[in-house]
């Protein structure tokens, strides 16, 4: 059987990421492992959402790094966030995180949900 060390390598990430969907670091490792994947970034707004959603639920450096993960996304392909990926809980999770941020964390939440109109 053929040895695949980019499928297993991406597969240990998301099983580390699985464990603790919440853990940032994890969620980071993930993300970047997405964006090299064999030479390729296959990175998507789906994506974001399944590596942050619940960071971002679960405290306002998750919500940052959403935020953050969209605005990579759009600045190398050019895809917005997408208002059909965000569910009611993620949304609101993102807005009562707004009052919890600093100008400069704040811009790219801001960012984010000015989409979602």
């Amino acid at each position: 059987m053929p040895d695949f060390p980019l499928q297993r390598n991406l597969a240990e990430l998301k099983k580390i990421f699985d464990s603790d969907p919440r853990n940032i670091e994890a969620a980071n490792r993930y993300w970047f492992a997405l964006g090299s994947y064999a030479g390729n970034d296959v990175r998507s707004g789906g994506y974001v959402i399944e590596v942050f959603r619940d960071c971002a639920l679960a405290s306002t450096e998750g919500a940052i790094a959403l935020a953050r993960a969209c605005q990579e996304l759009f600045l190398k392909t050019g895809e917005p966030p997408r208002p059909a990926l965000f569910d009611d809980e993620l949304l609101e999770a993102l807005r009562r995180r707004l009052a919890e941020l600093s100008d400069q964390e704040r811009e790219p939440v801001e960012w984010v949900l000015s989409f979602m109109k």
